[in-house]
């Protein structure tokens, strides 16, 4: 079930990095004031609550440079806000899990898996060149080349590696502009995950109920999530939602057994640099 936050400030509607605010918290209706200057937008912005004019995106507001409640947890909107609560009225598409502090390059991660299940990783044993094989974990969890790894899948045909085609062909409602531009999660995106997953939980858990850590709610339930990083011709790395753990499967195959000998299918969840 979602939850609704109510806005109690009028300046709570302003969007993020336009303008400067100042110290002093001051209740307006002036579009200007609160940073809606526009009088329109070629790529998209936030419209004034209270007239005609727009704020318009760009690189620093989209990729959140100059807003620092766009980190780990916080909910990325349809109309390139990013923010901590779930607003009533914008199209909530993803979450951020990766923040790098130097270079402030962000990354969201889909809120739901695609509606392609038990797909392989591919259908050929080739070792991609273009992708470097992580022998064991700990070197693994160090790639974050998400789309480089799905772009080098795809290049080979998007036929043979059905996991990468299903990342790359996602939309979510209300953001179907942003198709192509989703990709399978490396395994450093995944252990970005695991290193915040209270925030991601809760950021989840907000926006429609269901976290990744699915022994929260009285089942034990392992989803197995397909990654981009490669181990060797015949295997790559996935992540256990349950547990948080990597483990290797096999390229070719489509399901796994759980601890309860039930079959389940892999699991795809798109990831996109913003």
């Amino acid at each position: 079930m979602r939850k609704f936050t109510l806005l109690t400030s009028v300046l709570l509607t302003a969007p993020f990095a336009v303008g400067n605010v100042s110290a002093q918290c001051v209740v307006t209706q002036d579009c200007a004031t609160l940073g809606y200057t526009e009088t329109s937008c070629e790529n998209g912005g936030i419209k004034c609550p209270f007239g005609d004019k727009w704020a318009c995106k760009s690189e620093s507001c989209d990729r959140g440079r100059d807003n620092p409640d766009c980190t780990y947890g916080s909910i990325y909107y349809h109309d390139g806000t990013c923010i901590k609560e779930f607003v009533s009225g914008r199209i909530p598409i993803g979450v951020i899990v990766y923040d790098d502090d130097i270079t402030h390059e962000k990354w969201i991660m889909a809120l739901d898996d695609t509606t392609s299940k038990g797909g392989t990783w591919s259908t050929e044993e080739v070792d991609i060149p273009e992708i470097t094989n992580y022998t064991i974990e700990r070197t693994a969890v160090s790639d974050l080349k998400s789309c480089e790894n799905t772009e080098a899948m795809l290049a080979l045909g998007e036929s043979k590696y059905p996991a990468a085609a299903a990342a790359k062909n996602y939309a979510p409602v209300g953001a179907e502009n942003t198709k192509g531009k989703w990709c399978l999660p490396s395994a450093g995106i995944w252990n970005m995950v695991n290193n915040h997953r209270t925030e991601i939980d809760a950021a989840l858990l907000r926006v429609n109920g269901i976290s990744l850590n699915l022994e929260d709610y009285g089942s034990y339930i392992d989803k197995y999530y397909w990654s981009s990083s490669e181990n060797s011709s015949t295997k790559v790395w996935s992540w256990v939602s349950s547990k948080g753990e990597f483990h290797l499967e096999k390229k070719d195959d489509a399901y796994y057994y759980t601890g309860y000998g039930s079959v389940s299918s892999y699991e795809i969840r798109p990831v996109m640099k913003i």
